[in-house]
Formats: structure tokens, C-alpha cells, sequence
């Protein structure tokens, strides 16, 4: 058969002019949003998890042109929810030709009721085992409506086949995204990846993704090995196994982590070693109060106090800090954009992704902000949490929008960005003295 994988074009971010206006003349921005794209590990796994016998080629719209005229037997779309309109406008115009069209990824898990009525199959969750099955029952004629891997168990990932990398060999991408673990103990409310991957924490061997990370840099010579990994280092004995492996790979890379790793010394020191050069960490808020329910267990409320130590603990290690936060959320108030522009400049973080509040379908804080009448808008192009989708109970719409441009214009501007490179450079300075 001929099978067609597509990723469909993205609106990664806001549609304020004047956002959009800075972003064409800031060098930072520009920088930083050409190393956050790449190619995801999805749909080359899923291109590898296809039996041999069948053609199968991969297109990603974001930097690739779909010719939506070309012959399939069956075309498998990935979506994320800011995804999913245009996931629709290809699924129906391959339909209107008799084309077979699938739909997998975190929009299709969390929204399958939406989703299966744009397309001829729904795959729910982790595809490695309905993936096999369901070509196997297309060629039987016997397709099934919706796969759910939850009626399979959960995906042994050291069964997982090198992805197909060579597929999107010749795609110029700055950075490209391997997947070495699933799960996430936090659960935070805005959070659907749970959804997804579950709170179970799973990995792949060392020796596995050390023979991905040989492969992607056997295509991509000058892209990044970003981790995909929602929370990559919370079973420390797998992490020193796999640093092991990392020893003997001349790379640098970067993953996403929860602050914890900041009170593990030899974990840091370890990271540097072996070429971890930036780690995304989920700070959320400089607001104390908008931690206290974000998860179960108050996880990350519990460490507010200690931020700017434990920043300073990963820093000083030679790892760059990119620090996420959200604004517009219930506790915040007309001061949360300059307290952030203080946080930030403060403790010299390398970096700041600061969004803003979205309720992502599948998400508990979706259903609370449903239960309460705050969801403004349920078009998911507006879903990119670079645009306001909620009604806050202080702030206006303008008032968050703006103030979102004015955290970004502050800590990207040339007096922000020398200050942060001469305390990078004093901490490089003392790590060469220290040997």
C-alpha cells in the first residue's frame, strides 16, 4: 500500500499584530522560536512501526508542501489541538477522492467524539500496538472506527523500532526531537499529556536511544537532539545509565525536567558532562497562590520558596535554564507582568516561554473553566496559548495580551540580553577555573 503520514501546518503562535511585529524585529525571538521547531518523533516512529511491504513517505506542512492531489491509500494525520482545523481541511479533501484518512495524536485522544467525525479512523493514545493491528484490518477490509491503546496495555518501550528518520533526510531542521521516556508524576491541572502517556514513568533502553540519537546525527550533522520528554530525569538510576551511554556521544542537547534535578549536584555535574546544555523547566507562575491547586499534591507550591536557588544550582552548573510561566491565571493580578520582567531578570534565567492560560481539551482546568461559563472561544486555531481563549475574573483581554508583549519586550531586549550573557560568561569563567 501507499501510506502517506502528514503533520499539518501549525499556528504556533498569537495573532496580534503587534506581537507579530516585534517578533519580525527582535533576534532573540526570532532565534529562539527557529530552535523550539524541528521534526517530532511521532510519525517517523509510526512510518517504522509499518511493515516493510508498504510505501510509506512522511510530509510535514510546517516546512514542506502537501500536494493534496497525490495518490494514497491511506493517509495518517498527527494533531495537536491548535492542529486540528487544518487536520480536518486535509482529511476532507483526500476523503472527497475515496482516500482512507486516520487521525492519531493528543487532539484525537483527548477529543475522539470531534475527531471521528472528520475522518474514517481515530486513534486514541499510544499507536506502537493499534498502529500494526489496524493495517492489519484495512487489509482484511475490517477497520475498525476508533483504536484505543488502553484496550492493548501499556506500550513496553524498549520494543519501540528506531524511528524513521531518513524519510525527512533531506528537511533542513535546526533542532530534532527524540523520545526517550513517557509519563509525568505531577499532573498539573492545564496538563493533557497525562492523558496520553499517563502519570506512569516508562523509558526506552540507553542503548536504544543512543542508537536514535547515532541516527538522527547521522542525517542532521548541525541540528540540536532536543528531548521530547515531558519530564525526562525522574528515575535517576535509568538517567545514570543513560549518561553512561552519553559518554561516548560527542553531542550537546537539551531536555525538559521539573526543578527537582536542582538538588542533585552530581546529576548536573554529570548533565554538563555529556553535552546537556539548556533544560526546560515549568516554573508556571511568580504568583505563589497559582501553584497552590495546580497539582494534587502541591508539588511544585511546596518549592516556590527555593526557585531562585534551585535556578541558581542548575545554572551554575553550566545549564541554561529555560523557564516556563503562564500568565492570566486566577491569582494573578495587574503587577504579575512586572513581577515576572523581575523574576527573569533577576535571576539571570538563559531563557522564558511565558503563555498564556489555555484550557486544552482533555485538561481538568478545561472542565473547570467550562463549569463556570469561562471559556470564550472553542476554535482551536486560537488554541496555541498565545492567545487569550478565557475570561479572566480581573484582568481585561487587552490588558493580558498587552502585558504578554511587554514581558517579551523587556526580557529580550539588548539590555536584558547583555546582562544574562555576562553572567553566563563569570559562570563559564568559574567552571574552566574549577577544572
Amino acid at each position: 500500500m501507499r501510506i502517506l503520514l502528514v503533520s499539518p501546518r501549525g499556528e504556533f503562535l498569537g495573532r496580534s499584530r503587534a506581537f507579530a511585529d516585534f517578533l519580525r524585529n527582535s533576534r532573540e525571538m526570532r532565534t529562539i522560536l527557529h530552535y523550539w521547531n524541528g521534526l517530532g518523533a511521532a510519525l517517523p516512529t509510526i512510518a517504522a512501526l509499518t511493515p516493510p511491504e508498504h510505501n510509506v513517505s512522511i510530509v510535514d506542512e510546517n516546512y514542506q508542501t502537501l500536494d493534496l492531489n497525490q495518490d494514497a491509500d491511506i493517509v495518517g494525520i498527527s494533531a495537536m489541538t491548535q492542529q486540528a482545523v487544518r487536520a480536518y481541511e486535509i482529511a476532507r479533501a483526500f476523503r472527497q477522492r475515496g482516500v482512507y484518512v486516520v487521525l492519531g495524536g493528543i487532539h484525537a485522544t483527548v477529543a475522539p467524539d470531534e475527531a471521528v467525525r472528520n475522518v474514517d479512523t481515530v486513534f486514541m493514545g499510544e499507536a506502537e500496538q493499534t498502529w500494526p493491528q489496524f493495517l492489519r484490518n484495512f487489509q482484511e477490509g475490517a477497520a475498525k472506527r476508533v483504536y484505543r491503546a488502553s484496550d492493548y496495555g501499556p506500550v513496553d518501550m524498549t520494543t519501540i523500532p528506531l524511528p524513521r528518520y531518513d524519510l525527512l533526510s533531506g528537511t533542513r531542521y535546526p533542532v530534532v526531537w527524540v523520545q526517550a521516556t513517557r509519563g509525568c508524576p505531577h499532573d498539573c491541572e492545564f496538563c493533557t499529556a497525562s492523558q496520553v502517556y499517563g502519570r506512569s514513568y516508562r523509558h526506552k533502553s540507553p542503548a536504544q536511544i543512543a542508537a536514535e540519537i547515532r541516527e538522527v546525527k547521522r542525517y542532521w550533522k548541525s541540528a540540536q537532539v532536543g528531548f521530547a520528554d515531558d519530564n525526562m530525569f525522574v528515575n535517576r538510576r535509568f538517567v545514570s545509565t543513560l549518561l553512561d551511554e552519553f559518554e561516548t556521544l560527542p553531542f550537546t542537547w537539551y531536555a525538559q525536567s521539573d526543578i527537582g534535578i536542582a538538588g542533585d549536584r552530581e546529576l548536573l555535574r554529570r548533565l554538563h558532562q555529556t553535552g546537556c546544555r539548556i533544560i526546560f523547566v515549568g516554573l508556571e507562575s511568580v504568583v505563589e497562590g497559582n501553584l497552590v491547586n495546580l497539582n494534587g499534591n502541591k508539588w511544585k507550591a511546596r518549592r516556590f520558596a527555593r526557585y531562585g536557588e534551585h535556578i541558581r544550582a542548575i545554572q551554575e552548573s553550566g545549564i541554561g535554564v529555560y523557564a516556563s510561566f503562564i500568565v492570566g491565571m486566577d491569582e494573578d493580578d495587574h503587577s504579575v507582568f512586572d513581577r515576572t520582567i523581575d523574576f527573569v531578570n533577576q535571576h539571570h534565567i538563559m531563557g522564558a516561554q511565558v503563555t498564556i492560560l489555555t484550557p486544552f481539551p482533555g485538561s481538568r482546568l478545561r472542565q473547570r473553566l467550562l463549569d463556570s461559563g469561562r471559556i470564550t472561544s472553542s476554535d482551536w486555531r486560537l488554541y496555541t496559548a498565545w492567545n487569550l481563549v478565557v475570561s479572566h475574573p480581573i484582568l481585561t483581554h487587552a490588558e493580558i495580551e498587552e502585558g504578554l508583549l511587554r514581558i517579551y519586550r523587556s526580557i529580550y531586549s539588548e539590555e536584558s540580553y547583555r546582562d544574562r550573557a555576562r553572567y553566563f560568561r563569570q559562570v563559564f569563567q568559574n567552571l574552566v577555573s574549577c577544572g
